[in-house]
């Protein structure tokens, strides 16, 4: 279980929020009195669907503890669960079950859709986002560097953390059992302004398994440059300064009969 920072991953709260504010602003339904969020993390994502929605009762659920501290810290009214989206068996149901950037990390998909699109009442929807990111030449440095020998064993059981599939996938999945599914794709152009941002921003997320893997904070120095080194010819500095680090993610919704 990867001790997840709320600090380190709202460094760049703002880009993180942004794709939670799309995808709640394209869900149709307009009346809802609960709503599930699945991997709330620190509670920026439950905090877009109580604006949206200022009379539901909302329910942030993750699985890690840190995470949920932080979003009761924050966020103080609010009904914070420490759970695993896999295993979610409680007979409610929910005018909407939303999800943002957090299935990535739960496996097998195949079950845990249909799973979740079961907690959605009659005219309620399911709407989730998803990284599609690792084409990218960051992901890729991260995989090519920690296939090294130095960090080979350690890492090994982090590259197959990532679970992620295309929107033919998810449509696939759900067509038989909503009566409207819609998908889209969003590539983010996030400007950061040099290199080191741009490992910032992915020890907040990706790359937080395999550091958490290293005995201690002179490997994840010595790991995380390794990696800096790999991707850096991918981002080049711009004539004016900074860098450009596009960031694709899958939309799905999912509405109920």
């Amino acid at each position: 279980m990867t001790d997840w920072s709320p600090e380190q991953y709202l460094k760049f709260g703002r880009e993180r929020t942004q794709p939670s504010i799309d995808l709640a602003a394209k869900i149709g339904v307009d009346s809802a009195k609960s709503i599930l969020d699945v991997g709330c993390g620190p509670g920026n994502s439950t905090q877009v669907l109580r604006r949206r929605w200022p009379h539901a009762e909302i329910t942030g659920l993750d699985s890690s503890s840190e995470m949920i501290e932080k979003a009761r810290e924050t966020f103080p009214p609010g009904k914070w669960i420490v759970g695993d989206a896999s295993k979610l068996d409680r007979e409610e149901r929910y005018d909407i079950v939303f999800s943002n950037a957090a299935l990535q990390w739960v496996p097998d998909h195949d079950a845990l859709i249909p799973r979740l699109f079961s907690h959605v009442r009659p005219s309620g929807a399911m709407a989730v986002q998803v990284p599609a990111n690792g084409r990218s030449a960051l992901h890729r440095a991260l995989l090519s560097v920690s296939r090294r020998p130095r960090w080979h064993g350690p890492t090994a059981g982090c590259r197959r953390l990532m679970h992620y599939h295309g929107p033919e996938y998810y449509y696939g999945l759900l067509q038989p059992l909503a009566a409207r599914v819609e998908l889209w794709e969003t590539i983010y152009y996030h400007v950061l302004s040099d290199h080191l941002e741009l490992l910032e921003w992915y020890k907040g997320s990706g790359m937080r398994p395999y550091l958490e893997s290293l005995p201690d904070e002179s490997a994840r120095s010595a790991f995380g440059d390794e990696v800096l080194d790999a991707c850096r010819p991918f981002y080049p500095v711009r004539k004016h300064g900074g860098i450009i680090y596009p960031f694709r993610r899958i939309f799905f919704i999912a509405y109920a009969s």
